[in-house]
């Protein structure tokens, strides 16, 4: 098994669902990023991930959920340059994060393999790429970052949202894990791996957000 993410190996072996639904699950710790991933065998496939992302509420005019996505929107906005040109990977059946840069003066594309699956997103090249709550439902993300980073502009923001581990000990007792559509879970080791790896320069900020910007150098490809 090689980590999804590094492709490194061998990985280790650091939990098995004991208990629920997902009794059996196993999760494999990569030594070289640090990353956290769930084996093929124990992933679901689209027709099962889509029907609990059918289940998910996500209105552009719940305040609630707006006041959630502002934890993204605040600081990128913050670094973006007027009328900035964006992507939404990952937007979801409800695109709001979209809506809410637009209404700061940018322009935002969505893209979502499910829900607003239009390759031609990919024929254009962004000044800013936002994913929230994506990064831990990929099966291959060296591939997502590859293409993603293949489509950011020299000095552009990649912004990421999504929780991470923090220790073996407290993972045991994580609920974040017990989603089945939870398959990849990041560390900090691993965003800083990422800005190692994809020449980026990297800022954290509160509720597992990260930014990237790109720095225009060229890009170190994993390989896949």
């Amino acid at each position: 098994m090689l980590c999804p993410l590094c492709k490194h190996h061998p990985l280790e072996l650091v939990h098995t669902e004991t208990k629920g639904t997902l009794i059996g699950r196993e999760f494999w710790r990569c030594e070289e990023c640090q990353l956290i991933s769930v084996p093929p065998a124990f992933q679901i496939d689209d027709a099962a991930e889509q029907a609990i992302y059918d289940l998910h509420q996500n209105d552009p005019q719940d305040p609630h959920y707006r006041q959630f996505l502002s934890r993204i929107a605040v600081p990128l906005l913050n670094l973006l340059p007027a009328s900035a040109q964006g992507l939404d990977f990952g937007s979801g059946p409800g695109p709001t994060l979209s809506l809410m840069l637009e209404d700061a003066g940018h322009s935002c594309a969505v893209y979502d393999k499910f829900y607003a699956a239009d390759e031609s997103v990919w024929d254009h090249h962004y000044d800013f790429i936002t994913a929230t709550e994506v990064f831990e439902h990929l099966t291959d993300p060296a591939i997502v970052l590859d293409r993603l980073l293949s489509c950011l502009k020299p000095s552009g923001y990649l912004a990421l949202m999504t929780q991470r581990w923090i220790s073996l000990a407290r993972f045991q007792n994580w609920q974040y894990r017990n989603d089945a559509t939870h398959i990849i879970f990041m560390h900090e080791y691993t965003c800083d791996w990422l800005a190692r790896t994809y020449s980026l320069t990297i800022e954290y900020m509160a509720h597992g957000v990260v930014i990237f910007r790109k720095t225009g150098e060229p890009v170190e490809k994993p390989v896949v």
